[in-house]
């Protein structure tokens, strides 16, 4: 009888350590998944731009430092720019078919056209040059 105690006595704690250790490995797994699943979450709420904002954003290079202005010209060429006071920058594009290449979300549809930009969005869309230039004056 002592020994069929023993046997199940024995029995009984081999069987809660080999519980332990699939426990103590399914806890560890759980564990990684757990921290795996909060960093993605992570990551995912601390990104601030959504895809539509993303899509309307306007490209960096157009936008200008400070309380200067850039303008994107499409088919007319800007005489001097250097001269022109609150001017920064200039980007040329000699074809509509080419600034709508490369730039689709400005949806720029005749030339010539002039879009002003200050350090955050675009101000003026004109398709009168002298319009732009007395708007950037005017503002500067």
């Amino acid at each position: 009888m002592t020994m069929l105690i023993k046997d199940v006595v024995l029995f009984f704690f081999l069987n809660i350590d080999g519980i332990r250790k699939v426990g103590y490995y399914f806890m560890r797994k759980c564990s990684c998944l757990f921290f795996i699943v909060c960093l993605f979450m992570l990551c995912t709420a601390c990104s601030n731009v959504t895809k539509k904002q993303y899509a309307t954003s306007l490209p960096r290079e157009l936008l200008s430092d400070g309380k200067e202005y850039s303008i994107l010209a499409v088919g007319e060429d800007i005489d001097h720019p250097e001269e022109i006071m609150g001017l920064k920058q200039v980007r040329y594009f000699s074809s509509l078919k080419g600034v709508k290449n490369q730039y689709p979300e400005l949806k720029v549809k005749e030339s010539p056209f002039f879009i002003v930009f200050n350090d955050k969005e675009a101000v003026l869309r004109t398709s009168k040059l002298n319009k732009a230039l007395e708007f950037i004056e005017k503002n500067y």
